[in-house]
């Protein structure tokens, strides 16, 4: 990722150069041309580049090497501008100490174009091995490719649990119910709300169906504006008890469901609790949480929805689907994606982002195997962030300029919603956030 970075920043400053009406220096033509071959060419290898140490805490040697020459390049110039700059500042009449300078810029230049030019070749000798690598692979039965075609929200193993759900969402009780659904991260918690409020049965039943997001730092007056935008009602410029009395107003005499997804604290539901009226129309109030006082605090333990891991079945089901869709899985590749899921552990999350990982790779077994023994060393590890180390493998397998998009989310705050017209400057980010 750094090693891209660093190629793009000096494009952009070898553009700046040849595109400014009045550049501090110039560039040489022959020179600029064969940078700019160097690393394109790089630019094009990190894009599909599978580096050996991508599950590993080591950084990759060779991107290393790219990124260091890459950015002596750039010290080159940068420092040629430093030191223009600083001469005409002065005023000297010197002339020769200014060619002097330009000579010595023009060879340190060479210099580190040839150093970028070697690894070139480097990259170029292991890009035909693993061209040589993909015919052997194409020219036996392992070189399939899975569709990469968007996937809907899966409810695998959750049809009975899902039943039960809208059954107590519209059993015909007139007061106001609140129902927990509780379980670990990555359980599917939300996954569950979401096939409950995209229901053709709720949506008929319901007079008002919103969603609203808490987490962890929350915002009660945004949480409040959300529910009420979501229902055309102006809120803007409206202090916190306000907006309390006006959704309370607005939701009154309605049959209404709130699913407040990703609950943290008891102070959320204490500070709401007053704008969800209880006039017997039969409302509801979704929470998904993973803490467990939370939700007894909320309800008797008899209206909780807990949800545990999928059984053998269930896990073995939804990888299928997710890597092969309707297709038939590969013989082949039974033994080893058996093993695979069954380091998942049951865990909706981990089934999803390895599925979605092999779905958009080579079908071979070496990779298979790769992927299970790397697996393997996450689930054995002491690292207590095992999501997050499950959730690295697909972000190693974006392709290069689509991990700076990805963390370019990172300015945004947990679970906010963003507007690809509003809130980004790059066509690229923009389609990147609309796939």
């Amino acid at each position: 990722m750094a090693a891209y970075a660093a190629l793009i920043s000096l494009m952009r400053i070898i553009d700046d150069i040849e595109t400014h009406p009045s550049p501090p220096m110039s560039l040489d033509k022959q020179q600029v041309q064969s940078l700019t071959q160097i690393v394109t060419f790089l630019q094009e290898f990190l894009e599909g580049y599978k580096s050996p140490y991508e599950y590993s805490d080591e950084s990759d040697p060779l991107e290393i090497r790219i990124m260091d020459a890459t950015q002596a390049v750039e010290d080159v110039i940068e420092s040629y501008i430093i030191d223009t700059i600083k001469l005409s500042a002065a005023a000297t009449d010197d002339s020769g100490d200014e060619h002097i300078s330009c000579i010595h810029f023009y060879q340190d230049l060479q210099n580190v174009i040839e150093n970028m030019d070697l690894i070139k070749k480097e990259v170029t000798t292991i890009t035909m091995e693993k061209e040589v690598h993909n015919r052997k692979v194409a020219s036996g039965d392992g070189g399939l490719k899975s569709s990469s075609n968007e996937k809907k929200h899966l409810m695998v193993g959750f049809d009975d649990v899902l039943l039960r759900l809208l059954h107590r969402l519209t059993d015909g009780n007139t007061n106001r119910k609140i129902i927990p659904i509780v379980g670990m991260g990555g359980i599917g918690k939300t996954t569950l709300a979401k096939g409950a409020f995209e229901h053709k049965l709720i949506k008929e039943h319901f007079d008002i169906c919103v969603w609203a997001t808490i987490s962890q730092v929350y915002n009660i007056g945004e949480t409040l504006r959300e529910v009420l935008t979501q229902e055309g009602e102006s809120s803007s410029n409206i202090d916190e008890r306000e907006l309390k009395l006006r959704l309370h107003k607005y939701l009154w005499g309605r049959r209404y469901l709130i699913i407040l997804d990703d609950m943290w604290s008891i102070d959320v539901w204490d500070r709401l609790n007053f704008s969800f009226p209880d006039c017997n129309k039969g409302s509801r109030i979704l929470v998904t949480t993973r803490m467990s006082n939370l939700a007894a605090h909320l309800t008797d333990s008899n209206s909780l929805f807990k949800i545990g891991f999928l059984d053998k079945v269930s896990s073995w089901t939804l990888f299928s689907k997710i890597v092969f869709e309707e297709q038939s899985f590969p013989t082949k590749l039974e033994t080893i994606g058996k093993k695979i899921v069954k380091k998942c552990n049951g865990l909706p999350l981990y089934i999803a982002v390895i599925g979605g990982l092999l779905a958009k790779s080579e079908l071979t077994l070496d990779y298979w195997e790769f992927i299970e023994e790397n697996l393997s060393s996450v689930v054995n590890s002491d690292n207590d962030d095992y999501c997050l180390t499950i959730l690295r493998l697909s972000y190693n397998h974006l392709p290069a300029y689509l991990k700076s998009c990805f963390l370019y989310m990172g300015v945004f705050e947990e679970d906010s919603v963003i507007d690809p017209s509003k809130s980004c400057n790059y066509g690229f980010l923009r389609d990147f956030l609309n796939q």
